[in-house]
């Protein structure tokens, strides 16, 4: 990191009166109550009267500690358990500022892209209105992707194992790390990290007398209304109004989706493709679109890391710039039916057309990681000429290369004229 000794006083002005607005933001939703936040209190009540080891609710134990460490904080629960969400939209900010800071040199562009993060209409009122632990599994992915473009592999891994832990969505992070793993990228051996950590965390409630079991297998229950294809997200099955043959459909786009993933591997496997930086971050932004459009009974928060992924991606790519602001539609618009709850008819958009806009962004994103693989292993995933040497009539804020461990030694070498 770059000393901020010469940096303006009208600059940290800046800085702090975006910070204190961004706090702002939050501070205005902390007293909307959604029907989740009331059954976390249920949960809270139930783990309070029968002891914190008592089974209760369907998310894994992580959580349940963070609803506990709430509880027993001085003040309401409802500020209390915001509070500790919105605690890690700080850290995703933190480290969308270091995932774009391996990009640009200096620290501006890098805090450009942390505050946008903080100002995303969708990651403002996940966490600080309807009180949603998204920013959670999101940090952790974020944080995982980070740490596979620095080479830290068991970090990465572990990071992994804990947004899942938190969540299952945060399985939306392990195709970017398949890919690497099948490139040879990452070690086969760093994936005893996803289970011992996953078994880790749970560890404490068992102690207190959880079933093992049950903690265990506990992401095998969580399916609601099986048969149903749609909840609020901007999914495929949005377009699909089926009474019959619902099952069916869901496990179709289950298995599409892993077919995609894996075909996506496959290519840029197959044709050697260079998986520098840029191109890591163009699949794990497709890998968070593909996934949750063609699964089922997606909701329409489960496009979180999505609209984090695009916006990194812009800063990587400046002139995809539209990719966020097409995805951030998609996504905030899913949200109406539950900001505007008993609104005028009329007062929402068909969540087909959200739908549609979802998959053009899809196909975007999907077309801007593909379109230039057979260009080989030189290519680089921006389009572009390949990026200048580090430290090679660098301005303070031009894109930074690539590390050069990140690159085949053989390039390297030609490179340089060696």
């Amino acid at each position: 990191m770059q000393r901020l000794r010469s940096v303006p006083a009208s600059e940290w002005a800046l800085l702090a009166a975006l910070l204190l607005i961004a706090v702002a933001t939050r501070y205005v939703g902390r007293d909307y109550v959604t029907g989740d936040m009331e059954i976390f209190f249920q949960w809270y009540a139930h783990l309070e009267r029968n002891g914190p080891g008592s089974p209760v609710g369907n998310y894994n134990a992580p959580f349940l500690y963070l609803l506990l460490l709430a509880g027993w904080l001085p003040g309401e629960l409802l500020y209390n358990l915001k509070a500790i969400f919105v605690v890690f939209d700080v850290v995703l900010s933190w480290y969308v500022f270091r995932l774009v800071g391996l990009r640009y040199a200096g620290w501006r562009v890098p805090a450009a892209a942390a505050l946008i993060v903080a100002f995303l209409p969708t990651v403002v009122i996940n966490a600080s209105m309807y009180g949603q632990c998204d920013s959670i599994w999101a940090s952790f992915a974020v944080g995982a992707l980070y740490h596979l473009l620095r080479g830290s592999h068991w970090i990465a891994v572990s990071f992994c194992a804990l947004a899942y832990a938190f969540k299952p969505l945060g399985i939306f992070i392990l195709p970017t790390l398949a890919l690497l793993l099948l490139a040879g990228k990452v070690r086969w051996r760093t994936l005893v990290a996803l289970p011992l950590v996953y078994v880790a965390v749970d560890v404490p409630i068992m102690l207190l007398g959880r079933d093992p079991v049950e903690v265990l297998t506990l992401y095998f229950h969580q399916l609601d209304d099986p048969a149903r294809l749609t909840r609020g997200g901007p999914t495929v099955f949005q377009f699909f109004d089926v009474r019959t043959g619902a099952l069916e459909l869901a496990s179709l786009g289950t298995l599409l989706a892993g077919a995609a993933v894996l075909g996506i591997c496959w290519v840029l496997i197959a044709t050697r493709t260079e998986l520098d930086h840029s191109r890591i971050v163009a699949a794990a932004a497709s890998f968070a679109l593909i996934v949750p459009f063609l699964q089922p009974r997606m909701h329409e928060r489960y496009f979180y890391l999505a609209d984090v992924l695009t916006l990194v991606l812009a800063f990587y790519v400046p002139r995809r710039w539209y990719l966020p602001l097409i995805v951030q539609a998609a996504s905030f618009l899913s949200y109406l039916p539950f900001l505007l709850r008993g609104g005028p008819p009329g007062t929402y958009l068909d969540r087909k057309w959200l739908a549609a806009l979802m998959l053009v962004a899809l196909v975007l994103t999907t077309y801007h990681l593909l379109r230039d693989v057979r260009g080989g292993p030189s290519t680089p995933a921006d389009g572009g000429s390949p990026p200048p040497e580090a430290g090679a009539g660098r301005e303070p804020e031009e894109a930074l290369p690539d590390p050069p461990a990140a690159r085949p030694a053989a390039e390297i070498v030609v490179r340089r004229g060696i």
